[in-house]
């Protein structure tokens, strides 16, 4: 295999693959190691796939999002005992001042949404020409949404989430798994295919669930990460198959990286004592607001993060910003594209039945489905 290797450019692995191949690799000296991803790579890792003819270093990454994935929250820079062992290396030497390059453009989110992880994370953000001008989510009343309510969650003792400190549970919210259900729907009748969504959540009990119901009328596709989790916690089968449209779900850590037009978020925490886990890193809300290019629809408790035991600082900001571009509404609010004046705000997942009839595409056929109303049953 040197021999193979020491005739090649470049050479492309892992982590994982660096390490299991480590004297193959040094066997071929390369001498520049390039890191991509840094923030979220083990320092650890990265000081293994080093070798003696290393002479240049590259690591291109985000600090600001999500850290490495460590299994003991003991040990992690957010429990605060001084562990630190998911602080990447990318991450030390920027805290430390090292010489580094910021990029500013960003080519994913329409304005509307970049305003946001602007304020709150990357002041110095721009916005490229591509992200201007984008045509507006068609039957919602804007672009960006933050569906309120006050529905309380429930625990799901069947699977824990590792990240949330010492929590053995995890947490669901049957309102938000209901409302989300409903507005995949609703954006098919508007004309959006499944393979211009994504459904997020935190949380690996909120996922369970929103699979379990999305399974309705979608084939609800995991990445591995999740699909791991769920089949360990033994809430779903390997050998788990539909030939239904496939629509994305995952959960917030498992999604960094990766984007959607149209982002349908359940932030799941309703509760009395303002109790958010660990939805009081600046990192997550960073990277689940940063997924969408074009639409954002956000269901949750306002109350539940603005008065957060830990975080409250964080959501406020974020709320203030939500109430100044008038994004904030105590239901999902509709309107009907041939009709725009005519608006109505959906409070729960019955009321879709009211104002949102579904239309039988089979029957119908798909241009029926796509250029006639469906906002309202009177339009129908």
């Amino acid at each position: 295999m040197v021999a193979t290797l020491m005739g090649k450019r470049i050479i492309g692995c892992t982590t994982t693959g660096a390490a299991k191949f480590a004297q193959d690799i040094r066997g071929a000296k390369p001498d520049v190691l390039l890191v991509e991803e840094a923030g979220e790579i083990l320092e650890s890792h990265v000081l293994t796939a080093m070798g003696e003819s290393t002479s240049q270093m590259i690591l291109i990454g985000d600090h600001k999002q999500l850290r490495p994935k460590v299994n003991n929250y003991k040990l992690t820079v957010e429990k605060g005992d001084g562990f630190e062992l998911n602080r990447s290396l990318f991450e030390r030497l920027v805290l430390r001042g090292f010489p580094h390059e910021t990029l500013t453009a960003q080519h994913r989110m329409r304005p509307e949404i970049s305003a946001f992880i602007r304020k709150l994370t990357y002041p110095d953000l721009t916005d490229a020409a591509k992200t201007q001008g984008r045509d507006d989510i068609r039957g919602i009343q804007n672009n960006f949404v933050f569906v309120d309510h006050t529905h309380p969650e429930d625990n799901d003792p069947r699977i824990a989430d590792r990240g949330d400190g010492a929590s053995s549970s995890s947490k669901q919210n049957t309102y938000e798994v209901e409302m989300v259900w409903k507005i995949v729907r609703y954006l098919a009748q508007q004309g959006y295919g499944t393979d211009k969504l994504v459904v997020l959540t935190p949380y690996l009990g909120q996922l369970s669930k929103l699979r379990d119901v999305l399974k309705r009328d979608n084939d609800p596709v995991l990445n591995d990460l999740d699909s791991h989790d769920l089949i360990r916690a033994g809430l779903m089968s390997a050998a788990d198959n539909t030939s239904k449209r496939r629509i994305k779900l995952a959960t917030i850590d498992n999604y960094q990286g990766e984007e959607s037009d149209i982002v349908i978020a359940s932030l799941t925490r309703s509760n009395e004592s303002n109790d958010i886990g660990f939805m009081n890193s600046p990192e997550r809300l960073n990277v689940l607001i940063s997924r969408a290019r074009n639409g954002f629809i956000l269901i949750g408790n306002s109350q539940t993060f603005v008065n957060a035991r830990r975080g409250k600082e964080l959501w406020g900001k974020f709320f203030e910003l939500v109430k100044q571009g008038g994004y904030l509404y105590e239901g999902f609010p509709i309107k009907c594209e041939r009709h725009p004046y005519q608006k109505v705000l959906i409070k729960s997942a019955s009321e879709f039945e009211l104002f949102v009839p579904m239309v039988d595409a089979q029957r119908y056929g798909e241009k029926f489905k796509i250029s006639q109303c469906h906002s309202y049953s009177h339009c129908l």
